[in-house]
C-alpha cells in the first residue's frame, strides 16, 4: 500500500485487442508499506520509467527501503535495488529479467518471476539468486535475532528461491536450494574463537607453543549444499576447515532452534600423541 504519481502517454486504444494498447511514462511510488505483504516489513520508495503495451510493459526502476526486515527474525537493514522487468498489467504478473540489490555492504543479483496463483490464492515468487562477493554478517543480520551476528567473513552463494503465497509464517512457506562458501570467517564470541584457535594449534601438533601462551588467531572456511523446506534447513554436504583440521558432516537445523542434529568425521594433521603434552603424550 502506497502513493503512486505517474505521467505519460496512453493509446491509441486498440479496440480489437485492448491488451496491445501502447503506453509509456514515468512514475514515483512513495510511502509504500511492505508490512501489507505478510512476513516482511519496511517503508519503500521507488521511481522509474515504463514503455510498451498493456500486456508487455517494460519497466526500469530502482527502490530504496531504509528499514527492510523479515518480521519474525532479523533486524532492519537498508535495501536498495535496481531492476529491469516485464509486466503484464492485465493480471499483474511480473518477470524480473535483472534485479541488482544491495543489503548493507553485500550485493546480489537475481532474476525470476512474481506470478498470480489461483490455488493457493496470491502471488508466487521464484528467483535465481547469486551473491559473488558478500559479507555473511550482512545476511545474518537480516535473517536472525543474534546481534552482533555469530560469524563474519566473505560469502559466495547461489540458491533457488521459491516463496508460495499463504497465511503461515514466511519461514514455513519459503523454499531454498543451493550452495554457499564462507571464507576468512571469525566468530564474534571471543570464547568460541579462542577454542577454534586452540583446536587448530593442537591439531597441527604445536603444543610446545601453548606453554608459551602463543596461540595463532586462525580463520575458518565453511562451505556446503543446503535445502530449506517447511522451516527445516537440511545440509547434504557441510565442510568446516581450519589449519590442522577438516570436518565433513551432514545434518539438519530447524529455524525455530528446536532441532540441531549433525554427524560427520574430523581429519587432523597431527597424531594424537602430538596433540597433548606430559605423560599423556608418552601414553
Amino acid at each position: 500500500v502506497g502513493n503512486i504519481v505517474s505521467s505519460g502517454w496512453f493509446g491509441p486504444w486498440q479496440a480489437d485487442s485492448p491488451r496491445d494498447t501502447p503506453v509509456q511514462g514515468a512514475y514515483t511510488f512513495q510511502h509504500a508499506d511492505l508490512s501489507t505483504i505478510k512476513g516482511i516489513g519496511g517503508i519503500l520508495s521507488s521511481e522509474g520509467k515504463y514503455s510498451g503495451t498493456l500486456n508487455k510493459l517494460v519497466v526500469d526502476g530502482s527502490t530504496d527501503t531504509p528499514d527492510f526486515h523479515i518480521q519474525s527474525n532479523g533486524h532492519p537493514v537498508p535495501l536498495h535495488t535496481d531492476f529491469h522487468a516485464i509486466v503484464d498489467t492485465t493480471n499483474g504478473d511480473t518477470y524480473l529479467r535483472l534485479l541488482k540489490a544491495k543489503i548493507l555492504n553485500t550485493r546480489l543479483v537475481a532474476s525470476g518471476s512474481v506470478v498470480r496463483l489461483k490455488e493457493p490464492h496470491g502471488h508466487r515468487i521464484t528467483l535465481d539468486v547469486a551473491v559473488e562477493e558478500g559479507k555473511i554478517q550482512d545476511l545474518l543480520k537480516l535473517a536472525v535475532h543474534t546481534n552482533p551476528p555469530i560469524i563474519s567473513g566473505a560469502v559466495e552463494l547461489q540458491t533457488d528461491f521459491d516463496l508460495l503465497p499463504g497465511n503461515s509464517a514466511i519461514c514455513d512457506r519459503l523454499q531454498l536450494a543451493g550452495r554457499f562458501h564462507v571464507s576468512q570467517a571469525h566468530f564474534a564470541n571471543e570464547k568460541i574463537q579462542e577454542k577454534i584457535d586452540l583446536v587448530s594449534m593442537r591439531t597441527r601438533g604445536r603444543t610446545a607453543l601453548l606453554r608459551k601462551d602463543i596461540i595463532d588467531d586462525v580463520s575458518s572456511d565453511v562451505s556446503g549444499v543446503f535445502d530449506l523446506r517447511s522451516g527445516v534447513l537440511q545440509f547434504s554436504e557441510l565442510h568446516f576447515d581450519i589449519p590442522g583440521t577438516r570436518v565433513d558432516f551432514t545434518g539438519q537445523y530447524s529455524l525455530d532452534g528446536k532441532l540441531f542434529d549433525f554427524h560427520g568425521k574430523a581429519r587432523l594433521d597431527a597424531r594424537l600423541s602430538q596433540m597433548v603434552t606430559g605423560w599423556k603424550r608418552i601414553l
